[in-house]
């Protein structure tokens, strides 16, 4: 992500302080949420961030380079979130729910990605074709073993990295169309989600169950 110039020349003895990075990187997403990406100096990332523009520059030498580092960072961060939000989840539904709260809250909790998809869509959607695959895979590594139990996949209907492509989409445009009530779309998706693994019984089944149920009651009395 970075040059050799950003990972060696931090710190006061010539490395990398890990604090004074995430703090210049904190500082960069508080700045990007009060003045949006295209007016961003890097003036505003070391007023923001609390460091002289010589320690800014030492850790990151351009503005692009910082905004590479950004996004690594921010998506860590947020991986890092989910996993200790499923570390103690139960398996099946709800460990899914549990995932798509969190996605679905990450925008309204996070002031730069608003900004970002509110003034600078073309950034967003440039980054999201970029990164879509390392974000599908982060997907199938927290949801592949769920969506290997849905009936499409027993059934050869669907495979499992089709499912993983589909919720990973479903996940973006929950970050893209926020919802004013994000934990009531996660239980709305984790719905479609049992719809999947257990689907209704067809209506000639229902009636078939009904009956066969009708005469067992029968034969007991």
């Amino acid at each position: 992500m970075g040059t050799s110039v950003a990972r060696t020349s931090g710190g006061s003895s010539g490395d990398p302080n890990p604090r004074t990075r995430a703090r210049i990187l904190d500082g960069a997403s508080r700045a990007i949420a009060h003045h949006g990406l295209t007016k961003l100096g890097m003036s505003d990332v070391s007023a923001h961030a609390g460091v002289s523009r010589g320690t800014l520059y030492r850790y990151f030498p351009s503005r692009d380079e910082l905004l590479r580092d950004l996004a690594a960072f921010e998506s860590e961060r947020f991986q890092q979130r989910v996993r200790e939000a499923l570390r103690g989840a139960p398996r099946g539904t709800d460990r899914l729910r549990v995932a798509l709260q969190h996605v679905a809250r990450y925008v309204g909790e996070h002031p730069a990605i608003q900004r970002l998809i509110e003034n600078e869509p073309a950034f967003i959607l440039r980054y999201l074709r970029e990164q879509f695959p390392a974000l599908r895979a982060t997907a199938g590594a927290f949801f592949a073993p769920l969506l290997a139990e849905t009936r499409p996949v027993r059934r050869g209907v669907a495979s499992t990295d089709q499912l993983v492509d589909w919720l990973t989409r479903v996940m973006i445009s929950a970050v893209l169309f926020s919802d004013p009530d994000p934990d009531g779309m996660a239980r709305g998706l984790t719905a479609v989600y049992a719809l999947l693994v257990d689907p209704p019984p067809a209506p000639a089944a229902r009636r078939r169950a009904a009956i066969h149920s009708s005469k067992r009651r029968d034969r007991r009395r």
